[in-house]
């Protein structure tokens, strides 16, 4: 009885946490439920002791259908059971059948419930770390979000058999001088091609098979309100749909061969790769991989790369040690891939805002 009351109310425990979870909108309502775990008077782990008596049981009449089957043609055994009118067979699948049933139904059992409390801790970092670093999720339709970037970046234009955003966030990075609002997308499409093999004929000879093949990627993002430079493109991949019409090479041989440099003029390229850019741009190689940037006319900067952990965090504890769990959650949950590609952002728009024009996008801070 102790132990199902103590299964009982942790069950209870973590059924109104997980329900809290749903509604938390702020670090202080992750604090809130976590004060439930720093309050409960009890061991957080459920007892597995009748688990694993079932486990035990289970396992017992498996071996004895093992057994069963093994000495099934014995005299004394096949006696035993045709006296009785059992058929020794079906017997011995019926008890397999169970053990099997209530070996494996423990073992389910158990592993879901060791489980509840990882997964909840997780799912409550994971939310502090978008409080903590003013991340929502973008709350529209993924399709006509889709088409607005399609729009407006050529970057999204991949995938020739179908694309969709499996991820879309919104946030603004206080830098030094500039407040720039962002969204952070995934972007997973799939290339469609076929594909010819020679194979054998089973003639002796050989003929030509198609097949269709699906490849799948993924790509991500950041959208970057950015009104200092418009109709440039400087991209490291095969992605020529983002090139402008103008190219331009520039002095230095590091960047030429990292990146495509295009732009709507040569006046427009050169105005915007300064010497200090160019420095620039070849450190996004320590935050991104596979950069590209493509400024739009509509005063956006989309940054797309390969680099897939930039919401990636990173936490010590859990609701198991509830109090150093509570400390770390108050603290906050930081992304530090995240903030280096922001930081990095920030640090191009101070290279180019002496071409700044009043935006109402991109608000520059009172020193």
């Amino acid at each position: 009885m102790a132990n199902t009351s103590q299964n009982a109310r942790l069950n209870k425990l973590l059924a109104d946490s997980e329900a809290s979870l749903a509604t938390a909108e702020s670090n202080a309502d992750l604090l809130k439920t976590i004060h439930e775990f720093v309050s409960y008077n009890g061991p957080l782990k459920f007892s597995f002791t009748r688990a694993w008596w079932f486990f035990g049981v289970g396992s017992l009449l498996i071996a004895s259908a093992v057994a069963l089957y093994a000495y099934m043609n014995t005299y004394t055994v096949a006696a035993f059971f045709y006296q009785r009118e059992i058929d020794p067979t079906l017997f011995g699948m019926a008890t397999g059948l169970l053990g099997v049933l209530l070996a494996g139904g423990s073992l389910t059992w158990m592993k879901t419930k060791s489980d509840r409390l990882p997964s909840l801790s997780s799912r409550m970092a994971r939310l502090s770390s978008y409080f903590h670093n003013g991340l929502s999720r973008l709350e529209e339709d993924p399709r006509y979000t889709l088409s607005k970037l399609n729009a407006q970046f050529a970057d999204y234009r991949r995938g020739n058999y179908s694309r969709e955003l499996l991820q879309s966030m919104r946030g603004v990075f206080t830098g030094p001088l500039h407040n720039l609002a962002y969204e952070y997308h995934r972007l997973h499409y799939v290339e469609k091609r076929t594909v010819k093999t020679t194979v054998n004929d089973g003639k002796g000879g050989t003929k030509t098979e198609t097949r269709v093949v699906y490849d799948h990627y993924d790509r991500y993002s950041l959208v970057i309100d950015f009104p200092w430079v418009t109709g440039v493109s400087v991209r490291t991949d095969g992605q020529s749909q983002n090139d402008y019409p103008s190219r331009m090479d520039t002095a230095s041989p590091d960047f030429n061969k990292a990146f495509r440099l295009t732009g709507r003029s040569e006046m427009t390229c050169a105005k915007f790769i300064k010497p200090s850019t160019v420095l620039h741009l070849l450190k996004v190689f320590n935050v991104l991989k596979v950069p590209n940037l493509e400024f739009a006319d509509s005063g956006k900067l989309c940054l797309s790369f390969a680099t897939s952990d930039l919401l990636t965090f990173v936490n010590q504890y859990s609701l198991s040690s509830p109090n150093e769990f509570y400390a770390e959650i108050a603290a906050g949950i930081e992304l530090p891939r995240l903030v280096s590609a922001l930081q990095w952002s920030h640090a191009l728009s101070e290279l180019h805002d002496d071409n700044f024009a009043a935006s109402p996008l991109t608000s520059r801070q009172e020193k």
